[in-house]
């Protein structure tokens, strides 16, 4: 299995300061990024370089997260402004704007599983997690509250990560503290933590079979858990700084982080070993990003520069 650059968005077409999410399109080649500069740009591939498609704006502070629903009409972005924009990728029209009480939304997923167009929400220091339906009522339709701990460390449960599994049955999230999360969807019941973490948990995601889940925390190290059985797997190290962000490949067979010590690394899920690690970026690798066919790859960091690469098992 291998990585490899195809190139980067042209200066003209990229942000203007650090760029800190990406999301496929999941039935198209559509990549959605997220940046300091208050925009989402809309990038497609065309002869192996990164094009902008359209370019979003609406938020006045920086953007935080952002995804696009299982359909791949819609995209979604959060911002430091406390609110969640829900954009149409075919006409680009402003389909629903979520306002929160302030710092209480950071990352940010669709549901896989709901027949209506459904958005969770880390609830960064609400200490939980909001469900949203985007039909213009602004209201959380579910919450979801981490278990009562030590009221002197409440603000370290501030939640910055959020997953859902993508068979809809399981909701994760991450916290500031290092404390990973499940919840059952349905019910919205908390179903028990994932211990192994002590500093914060930057990123989630299932893997495919929604049986494991894998991390990207500030200790330096990412973290394979089972989730039904509350246990970890495998705790994977390699990376000089904080992991920031962390991608399942849609086979199972492999993961990619990215880190603060401006890395991305691919990750056998075999072997349990380090299989390849890229040096295109110069700054911290904030996302990265496998699309839905497996075959393209894309990171973007703080250098201000998306990248995209070709996958080959």
């Amino acid at each position: 299995m291998r990585l490899s650059v195809l190139g980067k968005a042209d200066e003209d077409e990229t942000h203007q300061d650090s760029v800190w999410t990406c999301a496929w399109s999941p039935n198209s080649d559509l990549l959605v990024t997220g940046s300091v500069d208050e925009s989402v740009n809309v990038y497609h591939e065309l002869d192996g370089k990164v094009k902008r498609h359209h370019n979003y704006s609406g938020h006045t502070l920086g953007v935080i997260s952002v995804d696009v629903d299982p359909s791949g009409e819609f995209a979604a972005s959060s911002a430091l402004d406390s609110f969640i924009r829900v954009w149409s990728l075919q006409d680009h029209i402003t389909k629903d704007v979520i306002e929160t009480p302030p710092s209480e939304t950071w990352a940010i997923c669709f549901n896989p599983a709901s027949d209506t167009l459904q958005i969770a929400a880390a609830g960064g220091s609400s200490n939980g997690i909001s469900l949203y339906n985007c039909d213009g009522s602004g209201t959380p339709v579910s919450t979801m509250s981490l278990p009562a701990g030590d009221e002197k460390f409440k603000k370290d449960r501030f939640v910055l990560s959020i997953a859902f599994s993508p068979d809809g049955q399981w909701l994760a999230c991450g916290s500031q503290d290092g404390t990973v999360a499940v919840f059952d969807v349905s019910s919205g019941k908390f179903l028990h933590l994932l211990e192994g973490h002590f500093k914060p948990v930057r990123s989630l995601t299932f893997t495919p079979d929604s049986k494991m889940l894998l991390t990207a925390c500030d200790d330096m190290h990412s973290h394979l858990y089972d989730v039904e059985h509350a246990s970890l797997v495998e705790a994977f190290s390699g990376h000089e700084s904080w992991v920031l962000s962390v991608a399942c490949h849609p086979s199972g067979s492999c993961f990619a982080t990215g880190s603060s010590d401006s890395k991305v690394k691919l990750w056998d899920m075999s072997s349990r070993s380090c299989a390849q690690t890229l040096t295109e970026h110069s700054d911290q690798v904030w996302d990265v990003a496998f699309n839905a066919a497996g075959n393209r790859f894309a990171s973007v960091s703080d250098d201000k520069n998306v990248a995209l690469y070709s996958f080959q098992q």
